[in-house]
């Protein structure tokens, strides 16, 4: 049965449980031998005993080799066993080399786990509420001429940071780069980004950007919003061209225009 209904699929961050009525949250974060169906015979010792498990993920660490940790929210509420007993069954198993459980209260938030990672870099996961809280606190004291400068800036030196940080990692550049641009940009939540042009020997380009976080955090306004944005292309693109450029926003979600599109050029 074909389910999905958009072209994109939303990705779940579990930092939060969203508890039903009825159900009986808890953390369970299980460390595995990293060998094939270890993940499989630790969930079936949850499925034998009647536990629903919720959401989750699996990952590596570097701080412990040659294991695999599962972090998952499960309910617990019409379990055939009590959460103790689920614990030893987990460790008798060949593939169970540790088991946390955890009851989260008085709040659901997920509780184990720190510090969040972005791949292997520490990252901080913010609600777009409360960017619009923080700019709003600084359009009232900078002005919105003020804030448009020191957010553009900020986004220029952050989004020259980055390219240089991809190309040094990842060996690529030109056209790569850019559409590196694009993965990381998606991935992180920011917006999707679509390439409508890009002249490596003149340093043009045109970038749309689609569900800019930007444009949604201000909601609607009768300007152009999106500076931080406008100079992280512009910082970006100018480690892509390798020489100063700018960016200029032509269209914006927060004017009411489908998407936030971007002009850049080399700097007069």
């Amino acid at each position: 049965m074909l389910i999905m209904k958009a072209q994109t699929i939303p990705k779940k961050v579990y930092t939060l449980d969203e508890v039903k009525s009825g159900e009986k949250s808890h953390q369970i974060c299980i460390f595995l031998r990293d060998v094939p169906g270890a993940l499989a015979k630790a969930a079936k010792v949850l499925a034998d005993a009647n536990v629903n498990i919720k959401t989750g993920s699996t990952f590596y660490l570097a701080e412990y080799p040659n294991v695999g940790i599962w972090s998952c929210f499960i309910d617990v509420s019409k379990a055939a066993k009590n959460v103790k007993k689920i614990e030893g069954e987990l460790r008798k198993t060949d593939v169970v080399l540790d088991v946390l459980f955890k009851e989260p209260k008085p709040t659901p938030f997920e509780s184990f786990h720190f510090p969040t990672l972005h791949g292997t870099t520490r990252a901080i996961i913010m609600p777009i509420g409360m960017f619009w809280a923080l700019w709003d606190g600084f359009e009232r004291i900078l002005q919105h001429s003020g804030l448009a400068a020191v957010l553009y800036s900020a986004g220029k030196n952050t989004g020259s940071y980055v390219a240089k940080r991809v190309k040094e990692i990842f060996s690529i550049e030109g056209k790569d780069l850019v559409k590196a641009l694009a993965q990381f940009i998606q991935s992180t939540g920011w917006g999707i980004i679509e390439v409508n042009s890009v002249d490596l020997k003149h340093a043009l380009a045109t970038i749309s950007v689609k569900d800019c976080f930007e444009a949604a955090a201000w909601r609607r306004k009768p300007y152009n919003v999106c500076h931080w944005t406008r100079g992280y292309l512009a910082g970006y693109m100018s480690a892509v061209f390798k020489k100063s450029v700018e960016a200029v926003e032509a269209k914006c979600m927060a004017k009411g225009d489908e998407r936030c599109e971007f002009h850049i050029r080399e700097r007069i």
